[in-house]
């Protein structure tokens, strides 16, 4: 009888201590949450570096920069037209 209840009080045993394990998740540790903590920041890095390189690819593209541009194009081709024509002239004096 003894050796019954013995085996029974170590099957108990057994038993509370399995099902204590298999209780539910735990909670993350120190360097799960600095991993987790990681990938979160790079997550939102690479989401603010795209839509920022979006955007900035709409103004750069936009119609007033690209006709901004092309003025200040022209007008420098006309600066450098005028100052090769004067030093070319004043060369053949």
């Amino acid at each position: 009888m003894q050796l019954a209840v013995s085996v029974a009080v170590v099957l108990m045993a057994l038993f509370v201590v399995t099902a204590s394990t298999e209780v539910g998740p735990t909670e993350p540790t120190l360097s799960q949450k600095f991993e987790n903590f990681q990938r979160n920041v790079q997550t939102f890095i690479g989401n603010a570096g795209e839509k920022t390189k979006t955007v900035l690819q709409d103004i750069h593209n936009s119609e007033p920069i690209t006709k901004a541009r092309n003025w200040l194009s022209e007008r420098f081709q006309q600066v450098k037209d005028k100052v090769k024509a004067t030093f070319s002239s004043e060369g053949s004096d």
